[in-house]
């Protein structure tokens, strides 16, 4: 683990993710986790994954785990590797942590979805091609997991 990785905060992932908001959304864009300027288009995985290599060093929901250049974001990575290493926290838990995620795992001929914490039931995340991204609400929709980051300090 760098350095970096443990001087980071989720308010630090939620405050970067923020500078993004009204910036495009393209369904599998692909964003350069190693380009600290890149303002989209963006994905919902690539923009949680971005904003966590940024914020902390660590690549997270992607494949492969240790190429920055090479990283592809995506929902089941997310599930994949929180269930491995154990980030999976309860919702009601992640929607009180800055800098948590909220997953809704890829069902079978359909897309799954993830969005970054504000710690106050919002959320910040690449939402449709209609709105980009977003500031949002946690509440009303489904969400299967929350994921706390290891290596990333977040408080409740």
């Amino acid at each position: 683990m760098s350095l970096v990785a443990t001087l980071s905060t989720g308010d630090h992932i939620v405050g970067l993710a923020r500078q993004h908001v009204g910036e495009p959304y393209i369904l599998g864009a692909r964003a350069p986790m190693a380009n600290p300027n890149w303002k989209g288009p963006w994905d919902c995985a690539e923009f949680a994954s971005w904003c966590v290599y940024q914020a902390s060093g660590v690549l997270f929901g992607v494949e492969p785990r240790t190429h920055p250049m090479r990283a592809d974001a995506y929902t089941g990575y997310w599930t994949e590797q929180a269930q491995a290493c154990g980030a999976l926290i309860p919702l009601e838990q992640a929607v009180r942590i800055a800098g948590a995620m909220l997953l809704r795992v890829p069902r079978p001929r359909g897309t799954g979805h993830i969005a970054i914490s504000d710690g106050l039931g919002g959320t910040v995340e690449a939402h449709s091609a209609k709105l980009g991204v977003i500031e949002g609400k946690a509440s009303g929709r489904r969400w299967d997991y929350g994921v706390l980051l290891p290596g990333v300090a977040c408080f409740a």
